[in-house]
């Protein structure tokens, strides 16, 4: 009874919060773990077959979105945190939000868990699967360097020893993390040598966790993602149970998955300018065979899939803008490739806060590569900068190259929208980390002027 009070008092809870213009998409699993601490124990034994967890830095909400919509297509009831609300009280309101009070039982639960936060929620609920994206250096005042992130994974790991891993062959962090635990591991990567335009930089995990020595590469993706391998120890790539391909053709690209014995294959479509949710999509079509789904269900999952706000979100405002979140320094190299893809002029905000949800340390605006804008300046019209550390960014983008003369500050997020739509560009792209998404995506949506906003998968 308890617990039934809990769901009721949060449900009612979330919902004055949604008609109040918040989002409530933590209030209400804040609400019922105060009233019931063991709530989520008790969710999690309510789900019938399958718990899945997609955790790592990058990637996480995108791929989780899409083994849901997979499992959906698969016919099975499934409990997923959409939004990306990825703690304890996130996990909690997605099984608020999925039940209702005469039924409190799932066939799946796919749930994005915070990578710092996975002993946490291990502690409650034990996966069937995890998903590993990838790990790069994020929020160092929460996370701490990358091996004392890799050390708190494989700790909550150790605690529920039938969990099956399937991990990104071509993160070599990653790797080394599976290589210390006994547990069943599958693995994923990319066949094809095709250019993501990483040219190298801001790669996390260069040097070998087994003896130290520099990892040598015969190819990489971005960040440390590639075809690597230990010249000292041998340590190297794992050969992957699952493979994509990339085929380029006539302005088009198409992936291809490969299961092991290839008698899995899907094949589909993707962005030519988005290079970075081929490991999303390779992921989650790795782990909707891995649950067991046929080649058929698994793509029309992936097909039917729609990112969640501010994963490269399209709005029309007098001109095409595009919001995408960033929040690290990989995400945000990889979203200003796509900017420089972009032949037009452009007016480019950027917007960076550090409450505590975005992290309060924001040194990662140094490691980040904002000279990627500075070698397409001609196409770049102004540079709207806002958020509560918004002299960080002009500062840093001065160091960058940029002429100060093009550097416009905000003071509020109408004035950014004000601002992309008055200027002499053709296009707008907004970059921002957590805090300042909802806020800014509201005002968008309000004065967009396209009824159908159009989304592709992101970085997030």
């Amino acid at each position: 009874m308890r617990r039934i009070l809990a769901v009721i008092a949060a449900k009612m809870t979330s919902a004055l919060a949604k008609l109040t213009g918040h989002q409530g998409t933590n209030i209400g699993g804040e609400l019922a773990l105060r009233l019931c601490p063991d709530i989520l124990t008790w969710f999690g034994s309510k789900v019938k077959d399958k718990i899945i967890f997609v955790t790592g830095t990058n990637g996480k909400t995108s791929t989780n979105n899409m083994i849901y919509s997979i499992i959906r297509q698969s016919g099975h009831s499934c409990v997923c945190n959409q939004l990306g609300a990825n703690m304890n009280s996130g996990l909690i309101s997605a099984f608020i939000n999925s039940s209702t009070l005469g039924s409190f039982e799932w066939d799946y639960a796919c749930l994005e868990v915070d990578e710092a936060s996975l002993p946490k929620v291990m502690a409650h609920i034990k996966p069937h699967i995890i998903v590993f994206t990838n790990i790069f250096v994020d929020q160092l005042d929460r996370h701490g360097e990358m091996d004392v992130l890799l050390d708190k994974i494989k700790t909550a790991i150790k605690t529920s020893e039938d969990t099956v891993l399937l991990i990104n062959a071509d993160d070599p962090a990653l790797v080394s993390l599976g290589d210390g635990l006994p547990h069943m591991k599958y693995y994923y990567g990319v066949e094809t040598e095709t250019d993501m335009g990483s040219k190298g930089l801001a790669r996390d995990a260069v040097f070998c966790k087994k003896c130290g020595n520099r990892l040598h590469y015969n190819y990489c993706y971005y960040g440390q993602l590639g075809h690597y391998t230990c010249q000292k120890c041998g340590f190297t790539r794992p050969v992957p149970d699952f493979r994509a391909f990339i085929e380029d053709k006539s302005g088009k690209r198409k992936l291809i998955v490969w299961g092991k014995d290839k008698d899995f294959i899907v094949e589909t479509d993707i962005n030519i300018n988005d290079t970075y949710s081929i490991y999303n999509t390779l992921a989650a079509a790795s782990c909707g065979a891995l649950a067991g789904n046929t080649p058929e269900t698994v793509l029309k999952g992936i097909e039917t899939y729609r990112p969640q706000v501010g994963r490269m979100e399209k709005f029309y405002i007098q001109k095409p803008i595009t919001l995408n979140l960033a929040k690290n320094p990989i995400g945000f190299n990889e979203s200003m490739k796509v900017v420089s893809r972009d032949s037009s002029l452009k007016t480019v905000a950027i917007g960076i806060n550090d409450l505590p949800q975005d992290g309060r340390d924001v040194s990662w605006l140094w490691d980040t590569n904002f000279e990627i804008l500075q070698e397409v300046d001609e196409t770049i019209y102004c540079y709207i900068l806002f958020g509560q550390r918004r002299y960080d960014v002009a500062l840093r983008l001065k160091y960058a190259g940029v002429e100060p003369e093009k550097l416009i500050i905000a003071e509020n997020l109408e004035d950014v929208v004000d601002g992309i739509v008055k200027s002499e560009s053709d296009a707008g792209y907004i970059l921002l980390n957590y805090s300042l998404l909802f806020d800014i995506q509201k005002i968008l949506k309000e004065r967009n002027e396209d009824n159908e906003t159009y989304h592709v998968p992101s970085v997030s």
